[in-house]
């Protein structure tokens, strides 16, 4: 399986290396098309498209990554992914991942985000996508994400890899920490938000957090209660009936089998260190 790697951080983004390490893990080949520079908030944007527009592509070697090709392009990441899945690098991924993003994609900020833009792009060429988020600023969130990619990338497999687009927020937890993983629709308050201030002529944004309460359905209560969320999002066009109920069995089904799987090797561990 070919699996399209991207974020809307930058290619030198430490999140993008950890997914791409993730996503290689079970022999999938993996290609990274990411923009050149930070596109934060560039939600599902081409950028500005102008006939016979030249945007910038350029190969780049990401460290810890030999062997994975990767492309820097000049244009926010939905271009990137749109381009790909188009068969314009002349070739097409089965599945597109997007992040990990460093700070939450949920509540109706998800609009906004360059992170899930490039997953609902990719639905809409009817390619399966999933974009990751974790705290901002955590090396924990993105190796503990990294772990729950794996999963969530065989669950989608697993269920067919319908053209769907799934918005997974993960607490940056260690792994055996996390309390769970739950399905959610975005609520109407997002953990993380943009404030603006005029100083002068110029509006000044700043990220801030929103605090607690959120609504305990929704996929910020369920981070802020140490769960991972799993968003599969709904899409403004006509699809597959079964898709979503396909994708939530398989992906509960990876995941019970992760869990499963770590307990089995820290009880083994144990009973190894006590016979020493």
């Amino acid at each position: 399986m070919r699996i399209l790697v991207t974020n809307d951080d930058g290619i030198d983004a430490a999140g993008l290396a950890a997914l791409a390490s993730a996503a290689e893990g079970d022999g999938h080949e993996v290609v990274v098309v990411a923009p050149s520079a930070e596109s934060s908030g560039s939600a599902s944007s081409l950028g500005v498209i102008r006939d016979r527009n030249r945007v910038t592509v350029s190969a780049r070697d990401i460290r810890g990554l030999s062997g994975i090709a990767a492309f820097a392009v000049d244009a926010p990441p939905a271009l990137g992914v749109r381009a790909a899945c188009s068969g314009a690098f002349g070739w097409k991924p089965n599945l597109v991942v997007s992040g990990i993003n460093p700070g939450f994609n949920t509540g109706r900020l998800v609009l906004h985000s360059g992170t899930v833009g490039a997953a609902l792009t990719a639905a809409s060429l009817d390619v399966c996508a999933a974009a990751f988020s974790t705290e901002a600023q955590s090396v924990l969130g993105l190796d503990t994400t990294s772990r729950v990619a794996t999963s969530v990338i065989g669950g989608l497999l697993d269920a067919g890899l319908p053209p769907v687009a799934v918005n997974v927020n993960v607490p940056a937890l260690p792994f055996p920490e996390l309390r769970g993983l739950s399905f959610a629709d975005p609520g109407p308050v997002s953990c993380d938000d943009v404030a603006f201030d005029f100083e002068g002529n110029s509006l000044a944004l700043r990220r801030r957090r929103n605090p607690p309460p959120y609504d305990d359905r929704s996929d910020a209560g369920l981070v802020a209660r140490g769960l991972i969320s799993v968003t599969v999002l709904a899409l403004p066009w006509r699809t597959d009936a079964n898709a979503e109920s396909r994708v939530v069995a398989a992906i509960e089904r990876r995941w019970i089998q992760a869990r499963a799987s770590f307990e089995r090797a820290n009880t083994t561990s144990a009973c190894r260190g006590a016979r020493v």
